[in-house]
């Protein structure tokens, strides 16, 4: 890791425009699903968008069965089958459950496996923040569903499997550490192939029917920024800045996308879902944040 403060800065610039990429991504999604695109189309328009961005990158590493075994695995927890998932989910519940349930998810997943499958050992904040999480997962599930909507919780239901999916993959990742870069673009190429089979298979409506203007904001949004460039510049931004400190930027996705989703969609919680969403919040906070803090910013 470099310690230049001119290549840090440039680090921590680049981490906070890909985290402020992917914290509008729930809102950017629930605007798809009220303009009526079905998840299917949102799908699309990323793979088709990101692929030709991410293709100079596809060849770079080892193209052994091994390699691209490990790709195919990768695909189904964090490519064209996730974002099917997830942006299911949409269609049952609103973007602030999106942008807090997922990242909670698969930050209580990572300390859970790596207490129990990675043999890191499981420190008071971790622990702290694990129980914040859970309890305010469950507040803003029951919060959700307590007027009588019901697909409010299945949505938070298919929003907590896509974490554990995407928890399941940042596991894996450190068990098959690859270039992010690299794997993006190959998972981005087995995803094109997964959705012209889901194609042949449920004869979806395709693109043809959308007007331009969606097709070029949720493409831009979907695929160049969210599945392409946050992609690439957050891989940039780790190398100059640590790891560490990409992970505490990192943490500020849900607070981006609880915000935005306020001024953007008015969503408004309920008092059973704001108190979730700040034990979600402050659990991440103390199982990540404070942890992390002085080793990240004192230490470099």
């Amino acid at each position: 890791m470099t310690t230049d403060p001119q290549q840090m800065r440039k680090g921590m610039i680049m981490g906070a425009i890909a985290t402020l990429i992917w914290g509008g991504w729930p809102v950017v999604t629930e605007l798809a699903i009220e303009d009526n695109l079905s998840p299917y189309q949102v799908v699309l328009l990323r793979t088709l968008v990101a692929f030709p961005i991410l293709l100079p990158f596809l060849f770079r590493g080892k193209n052994t069965i091994k390699a691209w075994g490990q790709v195919v695995c990768l695909t189904f927890l964090a490519g064209a089958p996730y974002s099917l998932l997830v942006s299911t989910s949409f269609q049952y519940t609103n973007a602030t459950h999106g942008g807090v349930i997922i990242p909670g998810t698969v930050l209580l997943f990572g300390l859970l496996s790596s207490h129990f499958i990675l043999k890191d050992r499981l420190t008071r904040n971790r622990l702290l923040g694990g129980c914040a999480i859970i309890t305010g997962l469950g507040l803003l599930a029951f919060g959700g569903s307590s007027g009588g909507d019901q697909a409010s919780l299945l949505g938070d239901a298919l929003f907590f499997v896509g974490g554990l999916m995407w928890g399941t993959y940042t596991l894996m990742l450190r068990i098959w550490p690859t270039d992010a870069i690299l794997l993006t673009a190959r998972i981005a190429l087995v995803s094109t192939f997964i959705m012209g089979a889901y194609y042949l298979v449920t004869n979806q409506p395709g693109l043809e029917v959308l007007p331009t203007r969606t097709i070029i904001f949720q493409g831009l949004w979907q695929g160049a920024l969210s599945g392409a460039l946050a992609v690439i510049l957050f891989s940039k931004g780790v190398a100059l800045m640590g790891a560490a400190k990409a992970t505490v930027i990192n943490s500020l996705i849900p607070v981006i996308s609880t915000v935005l989703a306020f001024f953007i969609l008015k969503e408004i919680p309920n008092m059973l879902e704001a108190i979730g969403l700040i034990f979600i919040l402050g659990g991440i906070t103390i199982a990540l944040y404070v942890r992390k803090a002085k080793s990240a910013f004192e230490k470099s």
